[in-house]
């Protein structure tokens, strides 16, 4: 009976190894030198342990020949990994939880949820080992997207100003909606965000209740105090960015107002692209349990925090440098606004109105008391129409301050309040 021993793999592809190492010998025995035996035994095919032949490299071959010389025999045999049969960077339990995490959260990128992530396990591997990890198991991120059907933003124009504040890009977007409150619906909020243009950094943006002007406005203002004049501001046709109150107050500031074509949505691309940033991570971070906002003022005090420690401190794709050093780079190019402004007044609205023979004049429906010398003249009224709690009153440059709301009952009171009879 014939005895055939089974050898382990191992040691099977050591021996053909050794084949190889038996040849240099011989042929080094004959007076050739190493280098030719080398490319020599590169020629012969190698019997793999399934019955396949193929050819060795003759780096390969070399490799072999200085093991041999090292560790003999035993060192031909394939080396195996002490962690042979486990991960080399995640465990099976983090494995576990990491794929039921990103399975639940498919809205959230994987940066967002990483972040979370490493706060509950500091001990995780790399963002690019979990990015790797996740496209083993085909939850990249457009597997997720196909999953979720979300359509990917459209193209946009490539340009770039050359110095910081030489533009400034607005928009406005549809943000999270805050929890009702004693069982009504939803409150929707509204970003307003402000981006210069050269270095990616957003000088101020926040969210409101309302896409209005005086959203844009308080925005602007904002802005302008923190970071500065802009040269221009490139605005979308909206309805806050084109009345005659936004370009006044842009004439004033010196600032060039400048508006995108009808259906040309591209040309300010780069606003288009921060506001889905912003959507696919501090947006989509709120939908993690435990991290929604209850309330307007909680909800711009985490995005507050989220732009300073996230997004002004992460290096752009595009620049190369994070939005905060480029934008500091050019901060000596800034135009400061001039410390005696009053820039409160400065977006103050500004209309002209008929004094009535009262001594009073209308406005916003309602009727306000000015002083009685400017009775059927026409006087201006400067004030901040989304207050109304401060209305100054103007003739030819002079100031006679300011108007107050009627009290018709007050009035009824004083002597010659009045023009109707009294009987005895």
């Amino acid at each position: 009976m014939k005895n055939e021993s089974q050898i382990p793999q191992g040691q099977a592809l050591a021996l053909e190894r050794f084949a190889f190492i038996t040849q240099i010998q011989d042929l080094l025995r004959q007076g050739f030198p190493l280098s030719v035996a080398l490319e020599q035994a590169s020629f012969r095919p190698m019997s793999l342990p399934d019955g396949s032949q193929r050819l060795c490299a003759r780096r390969t071959i070399e490799d072999w020949w200085y093991d041999y010389q090292r560790g003999g025999f035993a060192a031909l045999a394939p080396k195996v990994r002490a962690d042979k049969g486990q991960p080399r960077t995640l465990t099976p339990s983090q494995q576990k939880w990491i794929l039921e995490q990103s399975q639940t959260h498919l809205a959230v990128p994987v940066k967002v949820l990483y972040r979370r992530w490493r706060e509950q396990d500091p001990h995780l591997p790399s963002l690019n080992s979990i990015y790797r990890f996740l496209r083993e198991h085909e939850l990249h991120t457009k597997a997720r997207r196909q999953q979720l059907r979300q359509p990917l933003g459209g193209a946009t124009k490539c340009f770039e100003a050359p110095f910081v504040n030489d533009l400034w890009m607005t928009d406005f977007s549809p943000g999270p909606y805050l929890p009702p409150a004693d069982g009504a619906k939803a409150v929707p909020t509204f970003l307003c965000v402000i981006i210069d243009d050269h270095s990616r950094l957003i000088p101020y943006a926040a969210y409101f209740l309302r896409a209005d002007t005086q959203a844009f406005h308080q925005t602007l203002k904002e802005a302008l105090r923190r970071r500065g004049l802009p040269a221009k501001l490139y605005t979308d046709q909206g309805g806050p960015f084109t009345n005659d109150h936004t370009r006044i107050v842009c004439a004033n500031l010196g600032v060039r107002l400048l508006h995108a074509k009808p259906y040309h949505a591209w040309s300010k691309g780069k606003a288009e692209r921060v506001l889905f940033t912003i959507q696919q991570d501090f947006e989509a971070g709120l939908r993690l349990p435990g991290q929604g906002a209850g309330s307007l003022e909680e909800l711009n005090a985490k995005f507050s925090l989220w732009l300073q420690s996230v997004y002004h401190a992460r290096v752009h794709s595009s620049t190369g440098m994070t939005p905060a050093e480029r934008y500091q780079r050019g901060a000596h190019l800034v135009k400061a606004l001039d410390p005696h402004l009053d820039l409160d007044q400065l977006f103050y609205h500004q209309l002209t109105r008929t004094v009535r023979r009262d001594g009073t004049v209308r406005l916003e429906n309602k009727l306000y008391e000015v002083d009685l010398s400017l009775r059927t003249l026409t006087a201006q009224l400067r004030f901040d129409p989304f207050k109304l709690d401060r209305i100054e009153v103007t003739y030819r440059g002079t100031a006679f301050g300011l108007a107050k709301p009627v009290n018709a009952q007050l009035n009824s009171q004083i002597p010659e309040g009045n023009a109707y009879e009294k009987r005895a």
